[in-house]
């Protein structure tokens, strides 16, 4: 048997029906401790008549502490329902009473060892029902009343053990045993009244009852360990008061000792019964039958133990006494057994056994008073009809239940067809309203952007529609901005489209909030949006409004990856000065968001002179397209000096285009924005980097001069770049240690993981890396210190601020590559003074006007002639260009 077994889980307390089982604490507490006051004052009083008791008044004074826990718990009932605090009562109850018994204990060791033989039996006898009426009102929480039932039992019984008399040894032991057989009455009266209060638990569900002959004998034999242990506890008192009965100096000891063995075999079988409340499937039905049938049988056995160890004390009155209490037993050992007809007829033969002994042992008077008695059980126990009888009963509460179950499930399959057609009346009647709801919401997704929630292209139209409408009928004006990101293409691929996405919604957001109830807004489509006003508005106030929008746009972002900032262009066209139809407008709104992006202004409203523009940069792209396809755009190198002795290190390599339809040189600072936005840049950097490897091949073949290309990001995204420039090099012959590729910091606002690759495949080959105009776009030292650069280029805007006083700032930029182990070179120094503040700073490599312009390819062989072996002066005090 586990040990385990003795502490099932029905004494741990889930929490259920807290609130009721603590009222019936309360309730039995106020019994329970009236009970236990009398006992203990006809204890105590008995030991003072028997032996006297000099502090027996201060102990009659020590009962006024249970007027403590009756304090509570008649507070607490009459405390409303919903201000009872249950927890807090339960426990300070429990503590009072822990207390009071712990008191017990120690009074009762105390007395113990002063009491003869019999007093000691007798207000042992009486304690122990003070004792069970200390812990049983805690059955409805049988941990706290086995802790109370162990603190007032286990120090008496070990007092006893102790005491050094024989014969008071074993009834010592017995405190012990009674112990762990009190786990399987508390399990019984815990369960009793778990079941009392499932019964009004409200809503309650029941499964189907099992009608099978197996589910029939599982309920028989649930009903023989759930019913017995009443039996058992009542045997335990009758064996107690038997023994009492018997109990003569001589075998006193032998007594007790036969007590503590029958109440070791009740705390077996009481095991047995706890085993199989707690797990019934642990084994088979045959086999927990058998169980039980075996403590049965050993129950009947001990009995007969007794008549034969002590047959001879057993005389006169004590054998009338003897033969009265087996009859007591023999009723006692039925109950329980009634479902089990086999177990009934064996324990009742063997409960008739002992008093025909008795009977047939001697003619006194008191062995036919037995054979009355025997008589009148014959009469009263007829077996077979209370067995019919219970099977009877228990087949009508099976029927009953299946027939409540029944009932049950067509109680709820009709509410369960109440509830359909009353659904689906709602659903009839609700219909019309639900079609026009969800008209209403396709309606809106059709109108609606479905990422920002704003509206969309066709909302939009509709609305500039209802305005024309509206102006031919009142003459007054309305305007149509539309608003185009900067720089969300580098976000979208950097980061991803999901924060490309939450970029979008905060940014329509913004808008929604900036524009109030008076305007309409919505997303035109990828990264744009339009606004309406509709109203008669004038330039000035439509781009002081534009304006506002733009500097709320630039606030940063919070992304999950950190905060990004990006600006915003608006194109403002105005009704009827600028188109008097949908199209033009909008139109019109976007080539004035060309213009406000090209000249960097942020707003720009639109001018009809624009219109032409707008055909000429259309013609330059077809240009541009043209020149690239056949090889017309050129290249010129500006050289690198070195600072330390004035030598010449190398060139970067300028593009250079000529437009023979216009025949005018077209700015770098045009043509390569026009590429990138046109998607001609990879094309275009492909050029500009073999002609630059051929110019610097033909002019300085067999020197270690570096040329230095600029590099887009497009290049970089491309799969094949490291291989374009590998197939470059080779087709040139230039080594890869003589090129250098510059990027502007736009590089780290793309996909840095991609490019931080690329760039570690050029390095690989040998090749350079610098970043140009540095300090101009997005300066972050942590991409500085991750990405695999070789030189930083000091933008020419913080050389023209050294004249302004920002020599700090110059100086702070060179100790921050240097720091991080890259060479400086200084780009666009122009006069003298710019040269020798420069060369005061620091740096290593310097490039600009005062040294020489960009040279044609085709003549930078006739100048490097004249400058290759004729470094530059650099000595402070006599600065001059070589000639």
């Amino acid at each position: 048997m586990n040990v385990q077994n003795f502490f099932p889980a029905a004494m741990q307390d889930n929490g259920e029906f807290a609130d009721k089982r603590t009222t019936l604490l309360m309730k039995r507490l106020l019994i329970g401790a009236s009970l236990a006051v009398l006992f203990s004052i006809g204890v105590v009083s008995m030991i003072m008549l028997r032996v006297g008791l000099d502090y027996g008044y201060l102990i009659f004074a020590s009962m006024v502490s249970y007027l403590l826990p009756l304090s509570i718990a008649w507070r607490y009932l009459r405390t409303p329902r919903e201000r009872r605090q249950v927890e807090k009562a339960r426990k300070s109850v429990f503590i009072s009473m822990l207390c009071i018994v712990a008191g017990w204990s120690a009074i009762g060791m105390l007395i113990l060892p002063l009491l003869d033989g019999d007093t000691r039996l007798i207000a042992v006898s009486m304690f122990v029902v003070v004792i069970y009426a200390h812990s049983v009102p805690f059955s409805t929480f049988p941990r706290m009343g086995m802790a109370l039932m162990a603190v007032n039992l286990l120090p008496l019984s070990l007092e006893l053990s102790l005491l050094g008399e024989y014969e008071v040894v074993a009834f010592g032991m017995c405190g012990f045993v009674l112990m762990a057989m009190e786990v399987g009455s508390f399990v019984w009266l815990y369960r009793a009244d778990m079941r009392s209060l499932v019964k009004y638990r409200p809503a309650q569900t029941s499964e189907e009852p099992d009608m099978s002959v197996a589910g029939f004998r599982r309920r028989l034999l649930h009903r023989l360990h759930s019913t017995s242990t009443p039996s058992v506890m009542m045997q335990a008192v009758a064996a107690f008061f038997l023994v009492i009965t018997l109990r003569v100096p001589e075998h006193e000891g032998m007594l007790w000792s036969w007590f503590l063995g029958y109440l070791s075999l009740q705390v077996l079988r009481t095991a047995g019964f706890v085993s199989y409340l707690n797990d019934p499937s642990r084994r088979r039905i045959r086999d927990w039958r058998l169980m039980f049938a075996a403590g049965v049988v050993a129950n009947q056995l001990a009995w007969y133990s007794l008549l034969l160890l002590f047959h001879d004390i057993m005389s006169g009155f004590s054998l009338g006494v003897v033969s009265g209490m087996f009859i007591v037993i023999a009723v006692l050992s039925t109950v329980g057994l009634t479902s089990d007809r086999l177990l009934l007829y064996i324990n009742s033969a063997m409960c008739l056994v002992p008093p025909v002994l008795i009977l047939f042992a001697g003619e006194e008077v008191w062995s036919m008073v037995s054979l009355g008695m025997l008589a009148s059980l014959s009469l009263l126990i007829v077996v077979e009809n209370i067995h019919r009888s219970t099977i009877h009963s228990i087949r009508g509460r099976v029927l009953q239940k299946l027939t409540e179950y029944r009932a049950g499930e067509m109680q709820e399959l009709n509410g369960e067809l109440t509830e359909a057609r009353e659904r689906l009346t709602e659903v009839n009647a609700s219909l019309e309203s639900q079609i026009e709801e969800r008209t209403q919401e396709l309606n809106h997704q059709a109108t609606h952007d479905m990422l920002t929630g704003l509206g969309n292209r066709y909302y939009f139209s509709r609305k500039v529609s209802d305005s024309l409408q509206g102006m031919r009928n009142s003459d007054s004006g309305f305007a149509v901005y539309l608003l185009d990101l900067d720089r969300f293409k580098e976000i979208n691929d950097g980061l991803g489209h999901l924060a490309g996405d939450e970029v979008l919604k905060a940014i329509a957001s913004r808008i929604s909030d900036t524009c109030g109830s008076t305007r309409v807004c919505a997303r035109w489509g990828g990264d744009e949006f339009v606004i309406l006003e509709p109203r008669q508005v004038c330039e000035g106030a439509v781009e002081a409004f534009a304006t506002t929008l733009v500097e709320v746009l630039r606030a940063p972002i919070e992304l999950e990856s950190g905060p990004v900032s990006l600006g915003a262009s608006v194109g403002i066209a105005i009704c009827p000065e600028h188109g008097t139809t949908a199209e033009q407008l909008l139109e019109h709104a976007d080539i004035a968001v060309y213009r406000a992006k090209s000249r960097k202004t942020g707003v720009s409203v639109y001018d009809d002179q624009w219109g032409h523009e707008a055909t000429e940069r259309l013609q330059l792209v077809q240009a541009l397209n043209h020149a690239i396809d056949h090889d017309e755009i050129d290249v010129a190198l500006q050289p690198f000096v070195s600072v330390e002795d004035g030598s010449l290190t190398g060139f970067e390599a300028l593009a250079r285009w000529r437009d023979p339809l216009q025949d005018i040189n077209v700015s770098p600072g045009v043509f390569i924005p026009l590429a990138e936005e046109t998607g001609l840049m990879p094309a275009l950097g492909r050029n500009i980097l073999r002609k630059a490897c051929y110019a610097l091949m033909e002019a300085a073949g067999g020197t270690e001069l570096r040329v230095a290309v600029n590099i887009s990001v497009m290049q970089l995204q491309q799969g094949d770049f490291v291989a374009e420039v590998k197939d470059i090099l080779r087709e040139t012959g230039l080594s890869a240690s003589r090129l250098e590729i510059e990027l502007t910091e736009s590089v780290f606002a793309a996909n840095v993981e991609r490019i931080r690759e690329e760039l570690c495949r050029l390095r690989d080959l040998g090749i350079r890396v610098s970043i140009d105009d540095f300090g101009t776009g997005y300066s972050s030292i942590s991409y500085l210190r991750d990405f695999p650069l070789d030189t930083l280029k000091i933008d020419r805007s913080f050389v023209a601020g050294l004249r302004d006083g920002g020599e700090s700032l110059f100086s702070s930029i060179v100790s921050l590559a240097h720091g991080l182990r890259l060479s400086v070179i200084v780009e666009g120094v122009e006069n003298r003074g710019e040269l020798e503040k420069v060369l005061d700073l620091g740096g290593e490599e310097i490039q600009g006007y005062y040294f020489a312009r960009p040279i044609d390819a085709c003549e930078l062989q006739e100048w490097l002639k004249n400058h290759e072996k004729k470094p530059f002066n650099l000595r402070r005090r006599y600065l001059s260009v070589g000639s």
